[in-house]
């Protein structure tokens, strides 16, 4: 999720850790017979449902690193709002991508919240990191809409029935990259929203003392790593699922212009197809859902040549 996927302004949540080896191979056909190589602009350490939904149609899933997380230069302002949340100081605490609450857990964060102190996340994705941390098992998402948008349409009024300010507030922990759509629509519906920039979103690899993940942070050339990782060079002839606006212009600005040979790219959300548009990315397709069922679909669709 910069915030969808997570988050808003992200074209998917990033779902980590399914159980699935990251590099592993499967070499049934998927439903129209033709076995792929499909490659997720993320990382290895992001794995989730989604590569698990890939493989288990018979396709061979890659990762080519483009973006990374890390913590701000002065975390001192989450770390704060971290101290604020264990004292009850906000109604609800909104998170809108997993990298939210691995920023969260490195602020200080042990997952335990007061009684009566709601969280709200935009999918399953999110709150299995969300359960994996120390957090609630069940935690408030909008149905069907795993996104931001999704929160923007479905988040409750405040009840304002004998309750003061803070009854109303809203922790926001965000990717410095996310757009103001959450706090603004949660503001006009009288939520008193405190927005904090939870990490930022940097090419990859991000610096070692900050970064969220922790796959090893290698750089990647044009052979394929252990980890199922590969270089530019791996995508000609691949399916490419290009996962968020971020790494949609920072594939552009590594390729510099160099053709990328028969390469298929598949964006995941409206926010990434509107980047890839505005870079000059052709598209293949857009997946109409950020999980296997929406990229398969569009797999099928496919020429053979990919």
């Amino acid at each position: 999720m910069e915030g969808t996927g997570q988050g808003a302004g992200q074209g998917t949540e990033d779902r980590a850790g399914d159980g699935t080896r990251p590099g592993a191979r499967h070499r049934a056909p998927d439903a129209d017979g033709r076995a792929r190589t499909v490659v997720l602009t993320r990382q290895p350490a992001q794995a989730g449902a989604l590569e698990a939904g890939l493989r288990a149609a018979g396709h061979e899933v890659r990762f080519l690193p483009l973006t990374d997380f890390e913590l701000p230069e002065d975390p001192a302002p989450l770390r704060e709002a971290v101290r604020r949340l264990a004292a009850g100081g906000y109604a609800w605490l909104v998170v809108t991508s997993p990298n939210t609450v691995r920023a969260l857990v490195r602020a200080g964060w042990d997952g335990r919240l007061p009684a009566g102190v709601r969280v709200a996340v935009t999918g399953p994705g999110t709150a299995r990191v969300l359960a994996s941390a120390g957090g609630p098992a069940a935690p408030w998402m909008p149905d069907g809409d795993a996104s931001a948008a999704g929160i923007i349409a479905a988040f409750p009024a405040p009840d304002l029935a004998g309750t003061g300010r803070p009854g109303r507030r809203v922790l926001l922990p965000q990717s410095a990259l996310a757009p103001d759509e959450v706090a603004a629509a949660l503001d006009a519906r009288g939520w008193a929203v405190e927005r904090i920039e939870a990490y930022r979103t940097v090419p990859y690899p991000a610096a070692p003392a900050r970064r969220l993940l922790a796959d090893g942070g290698h750089p990647v050339g044009l052979e394929e790593g252990p980890d199922g990782a590969v270089g530019l060079g791996a995508l000609d002839g691949a399916a490419v699922v290009l996962t968020s606006p971020s790494a949609v212009r920072e594939l552009v600005r590594r390729l510099g212009g160099r053709p990328v040979g028969d390469a298929a790219f598949i964006a995941i959300g409206r926010p990434t197809q509107r980047a890839a548009a505005s870079c000059g990315l052709a598209l293949a397709g857009t997946a109409a859902s950020p999980d296997a069922p929406g990229v398969l679909a569009v797999l099928a669709g496919l020429p053979a040549t990919h």
